[in-house]
């Protein structure tokens, strides 16, 4: 389990077999739990209920249901990211909704909602051989004691892909290949969503290992930011846009992609940072060169040259 564990946690966290430190939370799966424990139900749309039971006192969490070798994985991975993740907003460090990759030797924090086309964009520029994902979703951030070197870092996480993009980018039948390929557990009850008209595109879960072996790549574990793209799908062509954000427009915009929450489920660990502590991060990434970028979705790959030309023509010093 250790090693199956350690596997879906890289680049971005070493999982190792031991005993924890005092005072550490434990992930604790195949065990019954004290009757005073909390039960705690995760309830992501698409996937079968997992459940917990939560012993605060003595600081440990049992994965109760569902089973499985898969299922138990999962769920020991997505508690253990929400501890430290957890941590690590008690220390002060920036959550965003954002993507982040290193195109062409520039770090770009790609900032959107969910279906903004960062994963599309990100994968293509992988795909392009110009970029390398450090993550697609839900970075983190901090700044250097300069109070200008901002750092963005990726998190153990699935990465979630439309199906589109998977036939955009491989073509139907390879697309059909990796989606039979794939062993994130709630791969087979997503499908429902788009058969129920909940989800247009329909999507894939893929680990991150899984990633780097279909696009034969690595990850970045993470990357200095040299700038901030406001990211969004294009209905029509004719309203793509890329232009620079003027500075009195950025901090309500970054503003926007700031998530109050450290993880989407499991916040029972305690994350609320000391006041103002997130202060320099926030001024430092207003600082950096912002600019909007709406792309039309079926143009990806060639979007991709045209932010990295746009960005390597304004930033990079001569």
């Amino acid at each position: 389990m250790a090693e199956q564990l350690h596997r879906l946690s890289a680049p971005y966290m070493a999982v190792e077999p031991g005993s924890s430190g005092p005072g550490a939370w434990e992930v604790i799966a195949g065990t019954v739990p004290p009757d005073h424990a909390e039960r705690e139900s995760v309830t992501a749309q698409g996937e079968v209920a997992v459940e917990y039971a939560v012993d605060h006192s003595a600081r440990k969490l049992f994965h109760l249901a569902p089973e499985g070798d898969a299922w138990v994985t999962q769920s020991l991975l997505r508690a253990t990211r929400a501890i430290h993740r957890s941590e690590a907003s008690r220390q002060g460090v920036l959550f965003l909704h954002a993507g982040l990759i290193e195109l062409n030797g520039l770090g770009v924090a790609l900032i959107g909602g969910s279906r903004a086309g960062k994963t599309s964009f990100i994968t293509a520029g992988v795909l392009n051989g110009s970029g390398v994902m450090v993550c697609n979703d839900d970075v983190s951030l901090t700044v250097d004691p300069d109070g200008e070197t901002v750092v963005g870092a990726g998190w153990p996480r699935s990465i979630s892909v439309r199906l589109d993009t998977l036939d955009l980018l491989f073509g139907r039948d390879r697309a059909q290949a990796i989606r039979s390929s794939l062993s994130h557990p709630a791969n087979e009850t997503l499908l429902s969503l788009r058969d129920a008209g909940i989800e247009k595109h329909g999507t894939a879960l893929i680990y991150p290992w899984e990633y780097a072996d279909l696009l034969n790549t690595k990850i970045g574990q993470s990357v200095k930011v040299d700038a901030v793209v406001h990211l969004s799908l294009a209905d029509d062509p004719a309203e793509a846009e890329l232009a620079p954000v003027p500075l009195s427009a950025r901090a309500g915009l970054l503003e926007k992609g700031v998530l109050a929450l450290p993880n989407k489920h499991l916040n029972i660990f305690g994350h609320e940072p000391a006041p103002g502590s997130r202060r320099r991060t926030r001024a430092a990434l207003t600082a950096l060169p912002t600019f909007r970028f709406r792309y039309a979705f079926r143009d990806v790959r060639r979007q991709v040259d045209r932010l990295a030309e746009y960005l390597d023509a304004r930033i990079r010093p001569a």
